[in-house]
């Protein structure tokens, strides 16, 4: 039996928008938030690579590519809530909390319809 979800493709199409704009907003949001608190080049690299192993999957739109990326975001959720409990905490560390919440939830989702919307096709 097929499930069909009703309006399918208009929430794929806000998935994606909250996927990438997330995704995008929260690199930004980390480069900066090193540069701030003068982070050396080397952790800065560590910290966005994790996040820019799963740009090729998540530009062709791979269901099971952006399901991993929810598990990633999960460490830099722990991070962040860290962080944001430490003396040190700046308002950039609310800010990076926020989008890893909003990615997390927006990817799950993408990756959901995603998958639905490959096997409405291949099954209509």
């Amino acid at each position: 039996m097929t499930k069909v979800i009703s309006q399918l493709s208009k929430k794929l199409g806000v998935a994606r928008k909250l996927t990438w704009g997330s995704y995008l907003l929260l690199m930004a949001v980390l480069l900066a938030n090193a540069i701030w608190s003068g982070t050396p080049v080397s952790l800065m690299v560590f910290t966005m690579v994790p996040l820019l192993i799963f740009l090729p999957g998540l530009r062709r739109e791979r269901y099971k590519t952006i399901s991993m990326l929810c598990f990633v975001t999960l460490m830099y959720f722990m991070v962040t809530v860290t962080n944001l409990f430490a003396p040190s905490a700046n308002w950039l560390d609310a800010v990076e909390l926020v989008l890893i919440v909003v990615l997390f939830g927006a990817a799950m989702m993408f990756s959901r319809w995603k998958q639905y919307s490959l096997y409405q096709e291949d099954n209509p």
